[in-house]
């Protein structure tokens, strides 16, 4: 049986909020989610970037798995123990042996995709003896499926209306729904986040007696950013700390401080080492993600209007004058919040559509969005096109909108450098002193 087309199959049965069907196949299981200790990473941005800082930190000392959503090029992605994505004849095995309907309440119930791969990733650290993983959430966090772990540390990352029509109409309700991670007595790490979302988290933390450190109470200082990478220092509680990210971006100095408290927040801390080289690994695909240079080519997962704000500040901040924007986008998503932030750093806009046919916003009516911001706006469905395009421009070129166009977009990078036997990345680039033409 192919495994990986059976899964995707479950997406049509669409996402639903609630722990009962995924606790009940878990037991169906042996509760896997019960034979390793975790983190559990929440937020509406910057939250995989956490969970893979926190990973790379923990394998340095355990057996560590890590469990993050959506994959960029392959689905083995999402499910790490120690850098072994998990494999295809697991996978064949797993959907041979446990069937997508279960006994629920004394009805069938049809398991959701996620509800489904959830499981499926805990049974896989199990059987890879997996001590300690970290945990990213796919949506919200009281309700998602991952919530049946019992984390040692609850991280939130951030908040913002994404996704409101699922969580709540307003960020107070997003916020309790984030907030829903948090576990008794257990410390909880919390990011920068609106005031009124900040009440509702450290009263639920409090309810709950689990301590809380804030990002906002440790502040970075000598932060330097290059294309070459982030470095910047710290002191907590527990240690002082110079560090140098190949990660880019400004957002992933909070990220990366997140981490640090989540790490020296564990019953057995780790130690400052391990927490360096951790972080010190390699760039996050999809974040900020540098795959050319000269001209430059970035790809940035930035998905909503908070992340786009966000892209289009370190574009600035990285001094890259007037790049060609990329752009696809889901039509659940806020295209003209989108739009608008990104037609701040450039006049031109090529639009093209994810490869997720059922989701994606179709460029004729995303054309009519983008020529109120830009002066430029040139449209090609097909994201192959749109890429080669992009390419023979001679231009700076960002990639963004959607995590699914991403990812299509590393596929085809990484087919296109095979041929043409070129390094996916040169180093030396100068920091951002004046700006890149």
């Amino acid at each position: 049986m192919d495994g990986e087309k059976y899964l995707f199959s479950l997406s049509r049965f669409g996402i639903k909020l609630g722990l009962g069907p995924t606790l009940d196949f878990a037991k169906q299981l042996g509760d896997p989610h019960k034979s390793f200790k975790s983190i559990h990473v929440a937020g509406s941005n910057g939250k995989g970037s956490t969970a893979t800082f926190i990973y790379r930190i923990l394998r340095r000392k355990y057996q560590a798995g890590l469990y993050t959503s959506p994959h960029l090029r392959r689905f083995s992605e999402r499910i790490l123990v120690n850098d072994e994505e998990i494999p295809t004849k697991f996978v064949n095995e797993f959907v041979g042996k446990h069937n997508s309907k279960i006994e629920y309440h004394g009805m069938e119930t049809q398991l959701t995709f996620f509800e489904y791969t959830t499981n499926m990733a805990f049974d896989f650290f199990r059987s890879k003896g997996v001590q300690f993983a970290s945990v990213e959430v796919g949506l919200g966090g009281r309700l998602d499926s991952t919530n049946i772990i019992d984390p040692e540390v609850s991280v939130i990352t951030s908040l913002s209306l994404e996704h409101a029509d699922k969580l709540g109409g307003s960020i107070e309700y997003i916020a309790k729904e984030k907030g829903g991670i948090i576990k008794r007595s257990k410390p909880v790490i919390l990011g920068k986040v609106p005031e009124t979302a900040r009440q509702v988290i450290l009263d639920i933390a409090k309810h709950s007696r689990s301590p809380v450190k804030e990002i906002v109470d440790y502040n970075a200082r000598n932060i330097d950013l290059s294309l070459d990478g982030t470095s910047f220092s710290i002191k907590t509680d527990l240690d002082s700390y110079n560090v140098k990210l190949k990660a880019l971006g400004d957002y992933q100095v909070n990220n990366s401080i997140a981490a640090i408290l989540a790490s020296e927040s564990l019953e057995a801390p780790m130690n400052s080492q391990d927490i360096l080289d951790g972080l010190q690994e390699r760039q996050i695909p999809g974040r900020f993600e540098i795959r050319r240079r000269n001209p430059l080519m970035i790809l940035d997962g930035a998905h909503n209007s908070e992340a786009t704000r966000v892209l289009s500040s370190n574009i600035k901040k990285y001094a890259i004058k007037d790049p060609l924007i990329v752009m696809g986008v889901l039509r659940d998503k806020n295209s003209y919040n989108i739009l608008q932030n990104l037609a701040e750093v450039s006049d031109s806009v090529l639009l093209t559509e994810p490869n997720e046919p059922e989701r994606k916003k179709r460029v004729e009516d995303l054309k009519r969005e983008a020529r109120l911001f830009f002066k430029e706006v040139e449209i090609e469905n097909v994201p192959k096109k749109a890429l080669d395009s992009a390419i023979t421009s001679g231009r700076n070129v960002v990639i963004t909108g959607s995590l699914y166009l991403v990812g299509e977009a590393e596929m085809l990078l990484d087919e296109r450098e095979k041929s043409e036997r070129v390094p996916v990345e040169i180093e030396g680039l100068q920091k951002p002193t004046e700006l890149i033409e």
